[in-house]
């Protein structure tokens, strides 16, 4: 099902995004109505894309820069994670269907946090009804045979602008020769629906897909947004990377969905400090999330834990995280213990 509008543009890569200073590009006086659910849960099977930034980005220095092609680049063995969501919606009806947001980067991480969560027997018995690729960066797409070897023809919505490379990838095909590249013998043999800039999908009643399109670092554009429409509480916001910016995220559903101005919460990554790095203009972030309204901000991934916690001593509503991530095999204490779990981790659930 498909309705058209028109999607906001991308801007540079530049790392303040999140201000929206291009306003989004979004026509207002357009709303439309998708449905809603019930409920909308939202487990992290996995948010931590990698170890240690310092690693990766020696990596990327060495490859080039960030503008090097993501496939060339020599990656350090056993840094690698990855990021992935498992989405459940519960229908008006009582109906429950799963959907899973990103496929994570190392299939060795991703193998044990499948099991650890579930995902793997859900997989296996048909009980997750298709995968949202959000982008197709390495932390989010790399990790693609950790999914297939359970589920190869689960439906798979994607942005329409994934690089080539990746879409061989999911072929079984041999795409680098670069040590850490990533591998997939087991070749995707579902449906695949390209998610085209203008248009919002709709897989079911009270749940839509809007790609925006943005250009990004290693080679990489287009973006995928999950909104969610829940009865009695209003619209919730899915995102990867959130690499459009929160500021034009938001103002999409605002603009765009009828009533979208109740705004009721977000999960994933914000793109604010990815790195751990506090600039004062964050601040004007804390100030849109604020004025947004939102009463549940469960942040993860590449939001900093230092910008986290700064929006909580600021009153925001930023959802703690919990001790389940520690079961994993790797757990890094001097940043988890040291901010007090700040926000949603590995194992987490948050329920909207």
């Amino acid at each position: 099902m498909l309705t058209e509008t028109k999607t906001p543009g991308g801007g540079a890569a530049d790392g303040y995004q999140w201000l929206g200073r291009d306003g989004g590009n979004v026509a207002a006086g357009t709303d439309m109505s998708f449905g809603e659910v019930r409920r909308l849960t939202v487990r992290c099977v996995s948010e931590t894309g990698w170890f240690d930034s310092g690693v990766l980005w020696e990596d990327i220095r060495r490859a080039g820069g960030a503008w090097v092609n993501q496939y060339d680049i020599a990656y350090s063995q056993g840094n690698a994670a990855g990021y992935c969501a498992l989405l459940e919606l519960e229908a008006l009806d009582g109906t429950t269907t799963r959907y899973l947001l990103d496929a994570g980067w190392s299939t060795e991480w991703m193998d044990q946090a499948f099991c650890k969560s579930g995902v793997d027997a859900l997989l296996k018995h048909r009980g997750i009804r298709a995968m949202i690729l959000s982008h197709d960066h390495n932390d989010h797409f790399f990790g693609i045979e950790s999914v297939l070897r359970y589920c190869p023809d689960i439906t798979l919505y994607h942005p329409c602008t994934v690089m080539d490379r990746s879409l061989r990838l999911l072929d079984g095909e041999i795409v680098s020769s670069a040590p850490g590249a990533p591998v997939n013998s087991v070749p995707h043999v579902g449906e695949r629906i390209p998610l085209e800039f203008g248009r919002v999908y709709v897989p079911q009643p009270g749940f839509c897909v809007v790609p925006f399109d943005v250009t990004v670092p290693l080679g990489v554009r287009g973006e995928s947004v999950v909104y969610v429409k829940v009865r009695d509480k209003g619209y919730v916001v899915v995102t990867g990377c959130g690499h459009p910016g929160i500021g034009p995220i938001l103002a999409y559903c605002q603009d765009r969905f009828a009533e979208g101005r109740t705004l009721y919460g977000c999960y994933g990554g914000l793109h604010i400090a990815p790195f751990e790095i506090w600039n004062d203009e964050m601040e004007e972030s804390i100030r849109i999330l604020r004025d947004a309204g939102l009463r549940k901000i469960a942040c993860n991934h590449c939001t900093g834990r230092v910008w986290a916690a700064r929006a909580l001593a600021d009153g925001l509503p930023v959802v703690r995280g919990t001790d389940a991530f520690r079961s994993y095999s790797r757990f890094v204490a001097s940043v988890a213990d040291d901010l007090d779990h700040v926000y949603v981790g590995n194992g987490d659930s948050v329920s909207f």
